[in-house]
């Protein structure tokens, strides 16, 4: 039988180290069985073994072999696999391309307010999925968030992270200063809000290109933190919008029951942060469409996984009013939801029915793939804003995915079927009720 360092090796191509840390190195790798690029984080055993550190080592490792498969969210770094052989143990991760935000913490390299602010949130996002995982990451800090492109980031490194069902593997003494919240000091066991205050500072410090602190040592530091004096972030950068001021001076708040009780919170007033724009234009923005989605009845049993999915999926157009969106009897591939506005459906002129905000149309060239003639017409009654998914792609897509919009489908016909019972039971002369 093969030796476990032949098999690992007759299955990923070392190519070129990304970077070491105290836990190792991680490497760019080809799994050469299924064909595609990965990062491969490599642990010595002497390391898990040291008389000093081996148990610290040991748990970290622990954390993240135990993530394997589990933590999927399309802004956190998915860890596919872990191993071990006669030499070390390993953790095959997604391979991120882009670097990490590290990069654009110094003055000169500073990302634009409305970039930060997208990003941020959906940091904000990730962690809230992690949290729901029973997760706290206690490690948040720019070098742990990987960019897969400008618009992507991905919350790596979980080796800390505080598993709120597993005592045995709680690391002690971790994080890096700046980013420890005040209450760490005095003993406090961590919270949501230990992260809250991380991404707090770590957004002070994209948006600056420093700390929130005048500090020059890690004592007075400390102190700085338990009294609660950070540098207002309008010192340092005058282009902050007050709503973005807010948002990051209460993740930043000393006492941790005046930072924000959920992410959810932090998410809303980054959003409320974002430019003031009409719309359409406003919904450029991702985190934007992440929220008008969340707030549409036809998406309310998606999960925020699935939401983030379905954005990459669409279209999102906008229609004066008047205008056709899709006309009787022509071909056509379309499922549409309506972000704003209202339509008005007819066939051979004659009025069938109006829709408004959260309903969708063209459902069918999903649901059937042999029909693509439109059996009605819809045009735009007010100015609209609609939620464009082509269905092939949609079929394409995780059967996750599928099958919440099959659901979403499922409710839709069941209210169509009911409304139309009530209006011929009128016909008839009899009340519904």
């Amino acid at each position: 039988m093969p030796a476990q360092i032949d098999q690992f090796r007759s299955r990923f191509e070392l190519k070129r180290e990304l970077g070491r840390g105290g836990m190792g190195e991680v490497h760019l790798a080809c799994d050469q069985f299924l064909q595609r690029e990965v990062a491969i984080k490599l642990a010595r055993l002497a390391l898990l073994q040291d008389p000093e550190e081996g148990q610290r080592h040991r748990r970290m490792w622990l954390n993240e072999t135990r993530l394997a498969g589990k933590l999927q969210h399309p802004h956190v770094v998915e860890i596919y696999e872990s191993g071990v052989t006669e030499e070390f143990g390993y953790l095959v991760m997604e391979y991120v391309p882009g670097g990490t935000l590290k990069a654009f913490t110094a003055p000169g390299k500073l990302l634009a307010v409305e970039a930060v602010i997208e990003i941020v949130y959906k940091v904000c996002n990730a962690l809230d999925y992690a949290n729901t995982c029973g997760l706290l990451h206690r490690d948040i800090k720019p070098a742990n968030i990987l960019l897969a492109d400008p618009h992507t980031p991905k919350v790596s490194d979980f080796g800390t992270c505080y598993f709120a069902e597993a005592e045995e593997t709680q690391v002690l003494d971790v994080g890096t200063l700046p980013f420890i919240p005040p209450e760490h000091f005095a003993g406090a066991a961590p919270a949501i809000q230990s992260d809250i205050y991380a991404v707090g500072v770590m957004t002070y410090q994209l948006l600056t290109g420093a700390y929130p602190f005048h500090a020059t040592t890690h004592e007075d530091m400390i102190q700085e933190k338990l009294k609660g004096e950070f540098a207002p972030i309008e010192k340092r950068r005058r282009d902050i919008p007050p709503e973005l001021r807010f948002a990051v001076h209460r993740a930043l708040h000393q006492s941790r029951e005046l930072r924000y009780a959920a992410w959810s919170e932090f998410c809303d007033d980054l959003e409320r942060a974002l430019p003031e724009l009409n719309r359409p234009q406003e919904i450029v923005y991702e985190s934007a469409r992440f929220a008008a989605l969340k707030g549409l009845p036809f998406f309310a049993e998606f999960s925020d996984t699935e939401l983030w999915e379905t954005i990459r999926l669409s279209n999102w157009i906008d229609k004066a009013a008047a205008d056709i969106v899709c006309e009787e009897g022509s071909a056509g591939r379309s499922i549409y939801v309506i972000a704003s506005g209202e339509a008005s459906v007819t066939r051979a002129g004659v009025a069938l029915n109006r829709l408004g905000a959260g309903e969708c149309f063209g459902e069918v060239s999903f649901l059937d793939e042999d029909s693509h003639a439109r059996t009605a017409t819809v045009a735009a009654a007010t100015p609209l804003v609609l939620i464009e998914i082509d269905a092939d792609a949609l079929r394409e897509a995780s059967s996750g995915l599928q099958a919440a919009f099959g659901r979403a489908f499922m409710r839709v016909m069941v209210s169509r079927l009911k409304n139309a019972d009530q209006r011929f039971l009128r016909m008839l002369g009899v009340d519904p009720e």
